[in-house]
Formats: structure tokens, sequence, C-alpha cells
């Protein structure tokens, strides 16, 4: 197909009208972006100065240097796929070991948690499903023998969805309530969320957060509008990191810097596990990370245990840049790899659909009724 052709096929379902209004908006947003961009850019030497001023820059070439450590990544996904009789759901994690030139860990297979099964419309699947995924990437942080585990994600947003989760358990098909029950009170759920939040080899590393600490009263100028992430990229020159700042506190209000707790639903729960968890959380500090001129800043969540111990931090940023070996890729290699993995659950989950269908039509009856009940909701290859 030429490239004529393959752009065309892009734009086939969109009317021509449309499509011609929508083509007219890019030069107008170009010129706002890069007029945010150049705004942004004309105020990096200042932002820079006031960054040193407040302490906040180091280098990572001043820590000790440590001998390479193995490093693995894991990441998680759910899918539902509504057919007209039932929800078919899916979970599922992935642990990718890292590149490693020296370390050697032997981690057996299998490297990964899932779960699938049929539920009934009028449910809602989604928490539980995902608060499922959150335990199955708990599960295998806690499996893996490596010297850096690194989330695909925030601390905080494993407790919120095991939090949405737990609390709708009760208004889930039985199968599905009772997988994520199982976890929580016979695979010591609790436990391994404690011991994820006080971990030695454990950080989190959220691709996008609306979070900037560095602009907390103190530090940087506050009238920067920019996330964390963008603001580092500017003031960070490559091999720097930010000093760890504490994240789980109120950053604007009448209550900045007081403690930003979390809570379980109290079925689960009890107020004295509550208090361990958000403790474990007041540790938790960030960082942001520029291992190399081509990647954009890293925020990086650190246990207490790897913030205030220079040499876990020092691992901790070895093994995070060491997997970064081209352009191509802005993320740490192992978790690039277990992001492509689970986003193919979706295709995993065509495959079970289409063998579910057969082996039902297969079993007698009505066939066509059968698949009827079978078909989905919308039209395969419709979009929205």
């Amino acid at each position: 197909m030429s490239a004529q052709g393959v752009q065309d096929s892009l734009f086939e379902d969109l009317p021509a009208a449309l499509l011609r209004d929508l083509l007219q908006t890019a030069a107008p947003v170009a010129d706002r972006v890069h007029a945010r961009i150049d705004a942004l850019r004309t105020r990096s030497e200042e932002l820079r100065a006031a960054a040193r001023a407040a302490d906040l820059i180091r280098r990572k070439a001043d820590l000790e240097r440590p001998r390479e450590p193995s490093v693995a990544g894991i990441d998680g996904s759910y899918q539902i796929r509504n057919l007209t009789s039932l929800d078919l759901c899916a979970a599922a994690a992935v642990a990718v070991e890292g590149t490693s030139k020296e370390a050697k860990r032997y981690w057996p297979e299998p490297r990964h948690r899932m779960w699938t099964d049929g539920v009934p419309h009028g449910e809602a699947p989604v928490g539980v499903l995902r608060a499922l995924m959150v335990a199955m990437e708990l599960e295998l942080a806690a499996e893996s023998p490596h010297d850096l585990v690194l989330l695909d994600g925030a601390f905080a947003s494993l407790i919120i969805y095991l939090n949405q989760g737990l609390s709708s358990i009760g208004a889930v098909a039985p199968a599905l309530a009772s997988e994520l029950r199982d976890r929580w009170e016979q695979g010591g759920l609790f436990e391994q969320l404690i011991s994820l939040l006080t971990s030695k080899r454990v950080v989190a590393m959220p691709k996008f957060t609306e979070r900037n600490e560095l602009c907390a009263p103190g530090r940087l100028p506050q009238d920067v509008e920019v996330d964390g992430r963008t603001l580092a990229t500017i003031v960070l020159a490559p091999g720097e990191y930010t000093a760890p700042l504490p994240t789980h506190v109120q950053h604007k209000g009448p209550n900045v810097g007081q403690p930003q707790d979390y809570h379980l639903p109290e079925a689960f729960c009890d107020s004295e596990q509550d208090k361990r968890m958000n403790a474990a959380l007041q540790g938790v500090r960030v960082i942001y990370f520029r291992p190399y001129p081509w990647v954009p800043a890293l925020r990086i969540e650190l246990p207490g245990p790897v913030a205030n111990n220079p040499v876990q931090l020092s691992i901790g940023l070895e093994g995070i840049e060491r997997q970064f070996f081209t352009s191509a890729v802005v993320e740490p290699y192992p978790l690039f790899l277990a992001d492509r993995m689970v986003k193919s659950l979706g295709a995993g989950m065509k495959v079970v659909e289409q063998a579910v269908a057969q082996q039902v039509a297969g079993a007698g009856g009505d066939v066509e009724l059968s698949i009827l009940f079978l078909q989905h909701h919308r039209t395969e290859g419709g979009r929205g």
C-alpha cells in the first residue's frame, strides 16, 4: 500500500467535512503549544537557579557506584468484553526481567498471574477487577528475587484501587468476589502491601501524575503551572536527580504539609492496620531523575528505606539508568516490555471469546441462540 493509501485508511471513517475542520485546528493548536513551551524554556535558567538555591539538585555521580543490580519490571491490566448475555472479564499481571551484563538471577516461570471468567450484566466488575490486578502485582513483587523491582504506577494508586475493589466486592459475581477475597484473607495481601511500602528494593514509577512537589512553599516558584516531570525536565541536566521530597502530604489549601491519609474498608482493614499503612506511606519520598539527554525526567517514588539510604538509592538509580540503551525507549526497558505485554491482554481475550463460542456451539442445543448470546454489544471494528 502506498503512503497516500495508508494515510487515507487512517481517516476513512471520518466525514470529509469533519476531517477538514479537524485539520484546520492544527496550526492554532501548534501556536499555543509552542508559546507554552517557549515560556517554560525562557525561564529555564531562572528555575534551575531557584532549584540550586533550594538545594534540590543532586548528581548521581556523587553517589557511591554499586555493582550492577538485577532488575525486574511489573505491570498489570484488566479487560471486560461485553457480550450479549454476560461480561467476559480478565485481570493479569506480568513481570519482566531487565537486561543485565553482570547480575544473574534465576526466576523460574511462570512470572505472571491471571484470572478470567464470565459474569452477569448489571454488576460493577471494574473496581474489583482492577483491585485483583493490583493483588497480582503485589504477589509478583513479593516473589521477585531481584535487587530492584520497578512498579508501573504510583504507590497511592495501589491503595486507591484496592479500596475501590474491596468496597465493591459485595456487588459482583461470587466467582470474582471470591478471587479477590481469598487473595486478601489467605494470601496475606495487606502484609504484602506494607512490605512493598517499606521495601529496600521496590520503587514506583508512574508515567503521569499532576503532582508537583517541586513547587511546594520554599522550593521553586509556585506560578509554574506544570506537573513535576515537566518541570524537572527543564531544571535537571543529564545525570542529575532531585532531593527526596515528601509526597503524601497536602500540597494545596489551608492544610499544606499535613499528612494525606488513605484508608481501606473497615470490613477488611481495622483502624490499627490503617495507621500502619499511612505510617508507611508517610515514609515514601519522590525524586525526579534524568539519566540521559534523550529521556525526560522520570518520577520515582521511593520507600523510606531507599530514600534514606545512599547505598540503596544508588542501587535504584543505577538499575534504572542501565535499562535505557536506546532513544526509542523513554521508560525502563522491563517496564516498557511489561506494558506491551499486558496491553496485549485484549487480543488474548478475543481468542478466549472465540474458543468459548466454539465450545458452546459444539456442546449442542440451539446453536443459533447460543451464538446470539455470545455476540458483542458493538460491531467488531467499531470504536468509541
